[in-house]
Parts: structure tokens; sequence; C-alpha cells
């Protein structure tokens, strides 16, 4: 039994460990079923823009944050 212990209390705290981190990466990381169907739309749209060619760069930070605010506009 006094084998036993060390390696059971070993376990245990794994156990509790891997429970901690796998609750904080369900709050912080959100399975994609949690995810709105219309992102996850446009996500694989762009995606498919980017395969095809179709991508726009931008010069500056300014002119990225302009096109973003574009976006949620429509």
């Amino acid at each position: 039994m006094e084998r036993l212990a060390p390696m059971m209390d070993e376990r245990i705290r794994y156990n509790v460990v891997r429970s901690i981190i796998d609750t904080f990466e369900e709050q912080y990381y959100l399975p994609e079923e949690m995810f709105r169907e219309e992102f996850i739309k446009r996500v694989e749209e762009a995606e498919k823009r980017v395969k095809e060619g179709k991508v726009r760069s931008f010069k500056d930070a300014d002119e990225l944050n302009a096109f973003s605010e574009s976006l949620e506009n429509e």
C-alpha cells in the first residue's frame, strides 16, 4: 500500500490539474459549435477569397481599422 499511495496521489493531482485546465479552455476557447453560423460562413468565404487570390492589403493600421469599421456598418 505504501508504494501505491504516491502513485495514486500523483494520479489524483494530474486529474485535478487537467480538470482545471479543461475548464479554462472551455471558458476562453469556445467550441466551434458555439460560434454563430453567420460568423463561420464569413470565415469560410474569406478563406475562399484568399485561395482565389482575391485579397486586400493595407499600408498601415489606420487603413486596416477604417476597412474593419466599414465591415461593421454593413
